[in-house]
């Protein structure tokens, strides 16, 4: 009889059993749950994504005090500065001596304590702030230098500098090299022998084939750049040296005279001894060589004696 109850029940437990419809139910609401189950990547992607942003920005500060560093202290990080001393140029300048002052080198002539010159190394800013405060009345870009040369004269008016002549060669697009002369502690021949011949250690010169003609001071006669002084007097009598001296050299210099922007017209004169007047008449020159002597002899017509 029990057995019999027990079969019974078993019957009906089976007839409980899910239904095809039903486990499809049980099926759809397990996927659901899947899909709507938050996805265990999405946190270690975004904590990848945190790791990055903070590299990046490390660089960015890093990178910020860095250029905060080299800005504060410019000069541990230029290689290109010149060591300006008298071993770092040459030029075809006999019996000059230098001492450093500061930043500046001074140019003396031997036995001479009073110096003619200065050589310094400036920026491009501070070159220009030198040109606009200065009262210059020449300027100039002289062609055929050994170097890019850009000359300017300034009106001094001292007790012992009538003008003073300014030379700025680049050595790199904000480094200049300058050079100062004041005349007349140190002759017009003598000053562009120096810069017509110059010599930077370790930047390549230029020579040019022909020859070189500068004017000196405010004046418009032109003059070979390879003279030596050997008497300059009061009486308006100059008389140089002149290396390259030669019938030849002379005429082409004579030549060079009547081309140069027409200020110049031949009054009289032949061989080797020819003057020369201005256009304005206010100025006569005569030019004469003699084996490598070159004597000029200047009269001032129109000037009160």
């Amino acid at each position: 009889m029990a057995n019999k109850q027990f079969e019974d029940k078993w019957e009906l437990l089976k007839q409980l059993g899910s239904t095809d419809t039903q486990k499809d139910a049980v099926r759809k609401r397990i996927q659901e749950s899947i899909h709507r189950r938050p996805s265990k990547t999405s946190p270690i992607k975004f904590y990848q994504w945190k790791s990055i942003i903070a590299a990046s920005l490390l660089i960015v500060i890093f990178g910020g005090f860095l250029f905060m560093l080299m800005k504060e202290n410019p000069k541990q990080n230029n290689s290109s500065n010149y060591t300006i001393d008298y071993k770092s140029f040459s030029w075809k300048l006999d019996d000059v001596t230098s001492k450093k002052t500061g930043d500046y080198l001074e140019l003396y002539r031997k036995n001479d304590p009073i110096p003619f010159g200065t050589v310094n190394e400036v920026t491009k800013d501070e070159m220009n702030t030198i040109i606009k405060s200065k009262p210059m009345f020449v300027n100039k870009e002289l062609e055929h230098f050994p170097y890019k040369t850009f000359m300017y004269i300034e009106h001094v008016k001292m007790q012992d500098v009538g003008i003073r002549y300014y030379f700025f060669i680049p050595l790199t697009k904000e480094k200049w090299i300058q050079y100062t002369f004041d005349y007349p502690k140190i002759e017009y021949a003598d000053i562009f022998q120096a810069m017509s011949s110059l010599e930077l250690k370790g930047k390549k010169a230029y020579h040019h084939d022909e020859a070189l003609y500068v004017t000196h001071g405010y004046g418009s006669m032109i003059y070979p750049v390879n003279l030596e002084p050997i008497s300059v007097t009061s009486n308006k009598i100059e008389v140089y040296s002149w290396s390259a001296a030669s019938t030849k050299a002379y005429d082409q210099y004579l030549e060079k005279i009547l081309h140069s922007d027409g200020n110049w017209q031949k009054e009289s004169g032949e061989g080797l001894s020819n003057t020369f007047v201005s256009v304005d008449g206010n100025e006569v020159i005569t030019i004469s060589l003699n084996g490598n002597e070159l004597t000029y002899e200047y009269f001032y017509p129109n000037q009160d004696e």
